[in-house]
């Protein structure tokens, strides 16, 4: 089955799905960083430490503009020879032109990636060592990494002769389901509406294990650093919950009663019953008051992760 066919048959696909889920990803693209130079160019602007990275293992991390605001938020993976970044193809372009600028007389090639595709694959029947999270195996299907969260869950990077190789145990699920699985493991992503607007605090990026304090500069690292070691995020990342029939907009704002901004949403998504699971990066001192998006008030709003005792 070509991935063409895939997308067009997922059109139909439903989120109840009980047995094991192959989940097309469109939305999301890669870009492909070679060269012997991959590893220290990447090193020096990202926030988390690509030189700790093992071959066919995989790291969240982000790219900040020199405020310490995120451009992207993504999945770096290591290959043999070359590093793969996983995005929202909506910024891929953008975030493979920003990259390039930093090259200068750099030995590496940064590209945009059209013969490779990312799928996600759900195990509903999982036995698997927690401690493989992140870690990859290149099977004859792709390269599979394990990914967070309550629900057993793996990255499946593909081509095309591999993804007609798929066997028929998977049902096709629609994407909004992997999107609704990564807010709720508090994965948080940025999108073209949200880029610059957060730090890495304040989506949690260093509470999930995308932000090194141990590695050397980057872009924005001053900001993020000083951030850690002298201060504490006044926003941190949250889970709620809305009943609605329409989908709220990335950044648009969450605010109280008296109309005042307690935050913003970070990603939201539909679940199987119709209501509607979100990411809001929002004050720490919202938690307990009744919020509000747009006229419909939150069912819930939970803190993603405890705040660490700092290093």
């Amino acid at each position: 089955m070509s991935w063409h066919t895939l997308i067009e048959q997922q059109a139909q696909a439903s989120t109840k799905s009980d047995g094991n889920s192959l989940i097309p990803l469109p939305g999301r693209r890669t870009i492909q960083v070679t060269g012997e130079e991959a590893k220290s160019f990447l090193q020096n602007l990202l926030t988390n430490d690509v030189n700790a990275l093992q071959v066919n293992q995989s790291q969240l991390s982000g790219f900040c503009n020199p405020k310490g605001r995120l451009l992207s938020i993504f999945q770096l993976i290591r290959r043999q020879d070359d590093f793969l970044i996983v995005l929202p193809a909506e910024l891929a372009e953008a975030i493979s032109q920003r990259l390039s600028m930093f090259k200068l007389r750099s030995k590496v090639d940064i590209k945009l990636v059209d013969d490779q595709h990312v799928l996600g694959l759900i195990h509903r029947q999982d036995e698997s060592d927690p401690a493989e999270i992140w870690h990859g195996t290149v099977t004859e299907t792709g390269l599979i990494v394990r990914q967070p969260g309550q629900t057993p869950r793996s990255l499946l990077i593909a081509d095309e002769q591999q993804i007609e190789a798929l066997g028929e145990e998977w049902q096709l699920a629609p994407e909004s389901l992997w999107q609704q699985h990564e807010i709720e493991a508090g994965l948080p992503n940025i999108f073209p509406d949200s880029k610059e607007a957060f730090t890495p605090q304040q989506v949690n990026l260093d509470l999930v294990g995308g932000v090194s304090f141990k590695k050397g500069c980057y872009p924005g690292q001053e900001v993020v650093a000083r951030l850690h070691y002298l201060g504490k995020p006044s926003r941190r990342l949250f889970l709620g919950q809305l009943e609605s029939d329409t989908l709220p907009a990335i950044n648009s704002a969450v605010l109280d009663e008296q109309g005042e901004t307690l935050g913003h949403i970070v990603q939201a998504q539909f679940t199987a019953d119709d209501s509607i699971v979100c990411q809001l990066s929002m004050k720490l001192s919202a938690l307990g008051k009744t919020a509000f998006i747009g006229d419909q008030p939150l069912e819930s709003v939970t803190p993603m992760v405890e705040e660490p005792d700092a290093d």
